[in-house]
């Protein structure tokens, strides 16, 4: 089943892995308010859904991944006199989830599209790929943007990612660190899904999620506070059902059949 958010966001869910598709191609998936609601709405039903272990963001069209912030609906909000923005992503401020999102980005990735990619935890790009980030050139200073940057590749490669604002293409993302691979054009997605699937059919879950908030809060918050909670969540995860299997499987040398329990 098929849910719609905001009537910008699918969410649907395929053998454990979540896809949640940007559906807004004749916009080039540019982010109005119903934008990030949309966003933000299928991220907390991703983290809801028990039948949903992994996630990849994609986005319709082969154009753009999206082009950032829509332009007509910042000039209605700059007449109103408004200028909170059009919304924000609940990635910009916590993990939302402890199970991993992956994303893959073909074409434009701009302004707003990049801040959403460099939220998740693994980035598959093809090699029609451009990123770019022109708010400087517009007299707007990114906040989120900068800070996710500096924590992923350090003060000079974010600086030279955000100023004067050039296109990078994905080739360019890989040697600076956002990306393992380059994929083929048109393939990011398959790869992006292919990954997921093995995170799925190789990975405890339970064991991936305390990984993945681990690594988490060492990179947002401390590593004393991350240490902490791994420690907390090891004591857990050795009473699971998951950590018997993976032995049980490792001992008698079959697959292991995880269940998150």
């Amino acid at each position: 089943m098929t849910q719609v958010f905001a009537n910008r966001v699918s969410y649907t869910v395929q053998d454990r892995v979540a896809l949640i598709t940007l559906e807004r191609a004749a916009r080039l998936n540019a982010f109005d308010a119903a934008m990030y609601q949309g966003v933000n709405a299928a991220l907390t039903a991703f983290h809801a859904d028990e039948d949903a272990w992994v996630a990849v963001i994609q986005a319709a069209g082969e154009k753009a991944f999206s082009v950032g912030a829509d332009v007509n609906a910042l000039n209605e909000n700059a007449n109103q006199g408004i200028t909170t923005g059009l919304g924000g992503l609940l990635l910009d401020q916590e993990m939302v989830t402890d199970k991993p999102i992956l994303v893959a980005v073909q074409g434009y990735c701009v302004g707003e599209g990049v801040n959403l990619v460099l939220s998740c935890d693994m980035i598959f790009a093809d090699t029609t790929t451009q990123f770019m980030i022109s708010e400087v050139r517009i007299g707007v200073n990114p906040v989120d943007i900068p800070l996710k940057l500096a924590r992923r590749l350090g003060y000079t490669q974010a600086f030279s990612f955000l100023s004067p604002g050039d296109a990078k293409d994905a080739e360019w993302a890989r040697a600076a660190g956002l990306l393992e691979r380059v994929s083929e054009a048109g393939q990011a997605k398959q790869d992006a899904l292919n990954f997921a699937r093995r995170l799925v059919n190789e990975c405890a879950p339970l064991a991936l999620r305390a990984q993945k908030s681990t690594l988490w809060h060492a990179v947002n918050v401390s590593e004393q506070v991350a240490r902490d909670l791994g420690n907390q969540q090891r004591t857990m995860i050795r009473l699971s059902d998951d950590y018997a299997e993976g032995r049980q499987a490792f001992m008698q040398k079959r697959p292991p059949k995880f269940s998150a329990h």
